[in-house]
This record gives structure tokens, C-alpha cells and sequence, in this order.
């Protein structure tokens, strides 16, 4: 390769993928569609092969295109980060930080997070996203997240990024305040309940499968998987369904005052929840700033006085 490419050809090579057409992608930057064509092809010239193919209904990647659309999207991010970081300097910034977590945070912790860190950078731009861990490690992978945090289990490869562990939740089975079921003490006794069951076979829940999968074989009706709290806890108010859920969450929904915990002899086992960043991608002083202060809420706050 002679030469690399300008950064306003991955600007171009990037809207081009974002948008699905170089028409469309010549909109939005106000460019002519021969100007980005022209753009394309000399980026195509300088690496040495084909990025897109055009057709009547838009573009699509050549292989090569997909695998260098990666690490653009990479470079660019950088790129951005390294420009916010040297206006850091002089206490001008504004930053940006995008986080992916599990609602457990977002219900306990998470609002005292936001109001400390506002205190020092009050006109940062968060980006928020909810989710297992599974779901969020290709956005981090991608670098469209700066850290993530939730349950870990052996399943999840993890030799491409670092680990903290930062506390330990406890879990129980809810159900709503009446239910005939509400009083059982063993997990037999609860297989011809209604069960929604979380569809990530990742982080805790691969230790909860490995715990109950041999009840979930023998359920007399076919369990609801879903991540959605919101759905499942619906569900269990209005249709008798069973929900597994982190203690310290019945709190911030008021559950206690619908729910009741059915309390097993056996105790389900405590799920480990880790911050989680890129190994070889140095984090910005933005979301620096904010893993302070999440390590500060996690070590001070009593999550067994949470439920």
C-alpha cells in the first residue's frame, strides 16, 4: 500500500455504510454523489481492493469491506476520543461516555453515579444502553462502548478485555402476593408453574441453568425467555408467572408491596457482576472519571440492605 488512506475518505467509506447508498450518504454530507464516488474509488485504489459493490436497491460490502469497516470504525472512534481528551486538558470539554450495563445497576446505584459525575462534568454527553453481557460485548469488541458491566461466567470469552470484579448480587424466585405457589420450599414443587426464564445462556444465568436445567425439561408448560424486567414482571402480576430477579431490585419497583419471594431451602447461588474494558484500547479521562465513581458506589453501598 503507497499510501494511507485520509481520514475524510472513512468519513465518506463510513456515511456510505451508515446510510446504505452513496445517494443517500451524499445527502446527509452535503457532497455530490461524483464527489464520494470519487472518494470511494481512490480509497479502493490506495488499499488495493474493492469495498462495495453497488446495485439497484444501495450498496453492499465486498469481504474486504466488512473486515476493514471494522477497524475504521475503530480508528475514527479514536480518533474522536483523542480530539475530546486534548480539549480535556484545558477543562473545556464536553466528552462523551457510553456505557452498557444490566438494569440492576440502573435500578440501585445508577442515579447517585450520574448526579457525582455531573458535579464534574455536567455537560458530557452519555450514551446508555441495557443489557446482559452477552448482548453488550460485541458493541464493546466494536469499541461503541467504553466499559460494560455485568455477570460473568466461564462461558464468556474475555482474553481480549480486562476484569474487575466489583461486587456480588444475591437472587430470588418472585411471585406475585397470593399466589397458590408463594409458600413452596422446593424447587419440585414449582415445575407446573408458568416460568419466564432469561434468553441469555450467559453471566449468571448459565449458573441458574446449570442449577435448574434439569427442572426445565420437566416443566409442565414451555417457559417465556425474554431479558425483559419490565415483561416479566407484568407477567408475574397479571398472569401467575414465575420471575428470577436480583433482591436488591425489589426496592427501587416497590415490588414488596405486590411480590412475594418464595423462599427456597436451597438458596440460589450469589451472581458475580465485573466491570469489563478493552485490554489494548486506553480508556478516555471522561470514562475514567466515571469507573471512579462506580467503584466508589459499588464498595460503599450495603446491597443486602437493598431488599
Amino acid at each position: 500500500m503507497k499510501y494511507l488512506p485520509k481520514i475524510n475518505q472513512l468519513k465518506v467509506f463510513q456515511a456510505v455504510i451508515r446510510h446504505g447508498s452513496i445517494r443517500a450518504a451524499a445527502r446527509i454530507l452535503n457532497q455530490s454523489q461524483p464527489a464520494l464516488t470519487r472518494s470511494i474509488k481512490e480509497l479502493e485504489n490506495s488499499l488495493g481492493t474493492a469495498l462495495i459493490i453497488r446495485g439497484v436497491r444501495g450498496i453492499q460490502l465486498t469481504e474486504a469491506g466488512r473486515l476493514f469497516s471494522i477497524r475504521m470504525e475503530i480508528i475514527l472512534s479514536e480518533l474522536q476520543k483523542a480530539t475530546e481528551e486534548l480539549q480535556h486538558v484545558n477543562e473545556q470539554a464536553e466528552g462523551h461516555l457510553r456505557i452498557g450495563c444490566s438494569s440492576l445497576i440502573l435500578l440501585t446505584i445508577y442515579p447517585k453515579m450520574l448526579a457525582d459525575f455531573k458535579k464534574y462534568q455536567a455537560k458530557a454527553a452519555l450514551f446508555l444502553k441495557e443489557g446482559q453481557l452477552s448482548s453488550l460485548m460485541p458493541e464493546l469488541r466494536e469499541n461503541r462502548l467504553d466499559f460494560a458491566i455485568g455477570s460473568v461466567s466461564e462461558n464468556i470469552p474475555l482474553h481480549e478485555f480486562i476484569e474487575e470484579p466489583l461486587f456480588e448480587a444475591s437472587f430470588t424466585i418472585l411471585c406475585r402476593k397470593g399466589h397458590h405457589l408463594e409458600n413452596s420450599t422446593e424447587l419440585e414443587q414449582l415445575v407446573n408453574a408458568n416460568w419466564m426464564i432469561p434468553a441469555t445462556d450467559m453471566g449468571y444465568y448459565q449458573q441458574l441453568q446449570n442449577l435448574l436445567g434439569g427442572m426445565y425439561g420437566r416443566l409442565a408448560s414451555a417457559p417465556l425467555f425474554t431479558d425483559s424486567v419490565v415483561c416479566g414482571l407484568n407477567l408475574v402480576l397479571k398472569s401467575d408467572y414465575l420471575i428470577i430477579i436480583a433482591k436488591s431490585m425489589s426496592k427501587p419497583f416497590f415490588l414488596e408491596q405486590y411480590f412475594s419471594e418464595i423462599k427456597l431451602k436451597s438458596v440460589l447461588p450469589k451472581a458475580t457482576y465485573s466491570l469489563i474494558y478493552p485490554r489494548n484500547i486506553p480508556l478516555t479521562l471522561t470514562a475514567n472519571r466515571m469507573i471512579k465513581i462506580l467503584r466508589w458506589h459499588c464498595q460503599n453501598t450495603d446491597w443486602s440492605a437493598l431488599y
